[in-house]
C-alpha cells in the first residue's frame, strides 16, 4: 500500500489542476500501472494457488471468503487493465497534445481517454486496494492464523516464496 501514496497524490492532483496535471501525474500512473501487471499479480496469484486452497481445506470454497478475495482480485486486474488502456490513450493520443498545448489539447480531450477518466480509474484503483487489502489485513490473514495450524501455514510460505 506504501506504493499507493503516490497515486493518491497524482489523483489529488488530477482533481485539482485537470489536464494540466498530466505530464506529473502520467510518470505515477505508467509505474502503478506496471506495479499492478507485475507485483500485485504476483501477490494475487501466490494467494490464489498457495494460500486460498489451504483454507479451502478447511472451510470449503462456495461462498467463503476466498471466493470474495478472487472475484476482488479479478476486479482489480480488470481496473489495472482499463488504466493501462487510458494511459495508452493518453500517450498515444493527448500528450503530445499537452506538449503542444492549446485548442488541439481540449479537442483531444473531448474525444479519447482525459485527465478526468484517468483521475476516475486510478480512484477507483486505490478504492479496490483499500477495500481488498483491508480485508485481508482485518479478516482473512488474522482467520487464517487461527484456522491452519503451523505446518501447513509454513508450506503455505513456501509455496509463495517458490512463485517468482
Amino acid at each position: 500500500m506504501a506504493q499507493v501514496a503516490d497515486l493518491r497524490a497524482a489523483v489529488r492532483d488530477l482533481e485539482a489542476r485537470g489536464d494540466t496535471a498530466l505530464p506529473d501525474a502520467l510518470p505515477v500512473m505508467r509505474r502503478i500501472g506496471r506495479m499492478m501487471e507485475t507485483q500485485l499479480a504476483l501477490h494475487a496469484r501466490k494467494e490464489d494457488e498457495a494460500l486460498f486452497p489451504a483454507i479451502e481445506a478447511i472451510i470449503g470454497a462456495e461462498g467463503g471468503p476466498t471466493t470474495v478475495m478472487r472475484l476482488e482480485h479479478m476486479d482489480i486486474h480488470a481496473q489495472g487493465e482499463l488504466l493501462r488502456r487510458t494511459l495508452r490513450q493518453l500517450n498515444e493520443v493527448e500528450h503530445p497534445a499537452i506538449e503542444a498545448g492549446g485548442d488541439k489539447l481540449r479537442s483531444l480531450a473531448a474525444h479519447g481517454g482525459s485527465a478526468e477518466s484517468l483521475r476516475a480509474t486510478a480512484a477507483e484503483i486505490i478504492e479496490l486496494l483499500d477495500m481488498h487489502f483491508g480485508k485481508e489485513e482485518q479478516i482473512l490473514f488474522p482467520m487464517s492464523e487461527q484456522i491452519l495450524d503451523d505446518e501447513t501455514l509454513a508450506e503455505v510460505g513456501r509455496r509463495m516464496e517458490a512463485m517468482r
